[in-house]
């Protein structure tokens, strides 16, 4: 059974500010999904913190300096 919306308006409208808040935050993760990492992406973001720990990573200053910001 389907509800309709004009009865979670109804609802929200009874919420207090704070309520309002908590709601939002879980809402917006059901409308925007986080993405699923691929075995491949999670391996090179792995690589990655790994170099930045271990000092090599690029420095923002750098990159700007490079594009010329």
């Amino acid at each position: 059974m389907a509800v309709p919306r004009e009865c979670v308006k109804a609802l929200i409208d009874r919420l207090s500010d704070e309520q309002v808040q908590a709601l939002w935050v879980i809402l917006e993760s059901m409308a925007w999904p986080v993405e699923k990492v691929s075995p491949e992406e999670a391996a090179e973001i792995k690589e990655a913190l790994a170099e930045i720990e271990a000092g090599k990573g690029v420095k923002a200053e750098d990159v700007w300096k490079e594009f010329g910001i």
